[in-house]
């Protein structure tokens, strides 16, 4: 069955590229040390996930049917524009603000704009997850977080 490459392929075809460089880089470096993973360890896993999800994504244009016409979905757009000013937004302020206030505003934003949940839900949402994160990485594993002005 002969098809046109469209944006899905193209992207999944790019992504897959971008994911066995990621992976072929991070294979040469230490994956495993004697206190844990090394530098290379979540590098190659990102690169070899990226890589399948990218074989999946090419897989599934190619072997669903094909609309008649395509429709724009602006909505889906929207939320995909609203999610990635979200992430550039919170890389931004978190060099003021600190890592983990930066994680929370960024997942309440995420919670309220993308999936049209109240405020309450996003603030909640923000603050555990922001919670947890700082729990795991900042007590459990040690890993010191860019701190802001608050100590956190």
């Amino acid at each position: 069955m002969a098809r046109r490459l469209d944006r899905d392929v193209l992207a999944g075809i790019a992504l897959a590229g971008l994911g066995g460089y990621v992976a072929w880089r991070a294979a040469g470096w230490d994956l495993l040390t004697e206190d844990g993973p090394g530098p290379g360890f979540f590098p190659l896993g990102y690169g070899v996930l990226m890589v399948a999800l990218s074989a999946l994504l090419v897989l599934r244009t190619l072997l669903q049917p094909r609309p008649d016409a395509e429709n724009g979905d602006v909505a889906g757009h929207a939320r995909a524009l609203a999610t990635w000013a979200a992430f550039a937004g919170a890389a931004f302020a978190m060099q003021w603000i600190g890592f983990v206030a930066g994680f929370a505003l960024l997942s309440a934003v995420v919670v309220v704009f993308v999936f049209g949940r109240g405020w309450a839900r996003g603030a909640a949402v923000g603050a555990a997850s922001a919670g947890v994160f700082w729990l795991v990485f900042e007590r459990l594993m040690g890993v010191g977080l860019p701190a802001g002005p608050w100590g956190f």
